[in-house]
């Protein structure tokens, strides 16, 4: 069976509406132009690439889930909504806002600096109760980033993300 290049478009498109994320916006988060995201969903690909599998884990699939469609077969909802699985939207609108007084200035001057990359809520390791806390990270890239140097800084902070992860194997934790 050939690979349905047009229906796996079509099913990466319907899991970016599903979320309400635009084109421009996915494509900034994984570091494309929005003429790749337009001939990914139009299904103008003849290969899988880090660029799709990327764009399948922004929106929120597990990641046999691109080989699953292009069998015919349906995405997976990935179990842990990991780096790829942001609310962009939810990022954008932290990118707008003024940093909160009571921060350092140092991280005042941080969030300030660099397009914004990725945001995730760890829980830290708790007890039966639950976890003792939260961890916010904020991944910022820098000023003046090529493309593909904010694709190579998020894919830094995927593999420090698994690491910060492995603490706590119950982690239930929310992104924005």
């Amino acid at each position: 069976m050939e690979p349905d290049w047009t229906r796996l478009g079509a099913e990466l498109k319907a899991a970016r509406d599903a979320r309400s994320y635009t084109q421009a916006a996915v494509a900034e988060m994984i570091g494309v132009k929005r003429g790749t995201m337009r001939n990914i969903e139009n299904g103008d690909i003849a290969r899988v690439t880090p660029t799709v599998r990327a764009y399948a884990r922004a929106v929120g699939w597990d990641d046999s889930s691109v080989d699953a469609v292009l069998a015919g077969g349906t995405p997976t909802q990935a179990a842990d909504q990991g780096a790829g699985a942001r609310d962009i939207a939810a990022a954008e609108n932290l990118a707008a806002v003024e940093p909160p007084e009571e921060l350092p200035l140092r991280i005042q001057a941080a969030l300030r600096e660099g397009p914004l990359i990725d945001t995730a809520v760890i829980n830290l390791p708790g007890d039966d109760d639950g976890p003792e806390g939260q961890m916010v990270v904020i991944v910022k890239g820098r000023n003046g980033a090529t493309p593909e140097q904010l694709k190579r800084a998020l894919l830094r902070w995927e593999e420090a993300e698994v690491k910060l992860r492995r603490t706590d194997s119950t982690n239930t934790t929310d992104h924005d």
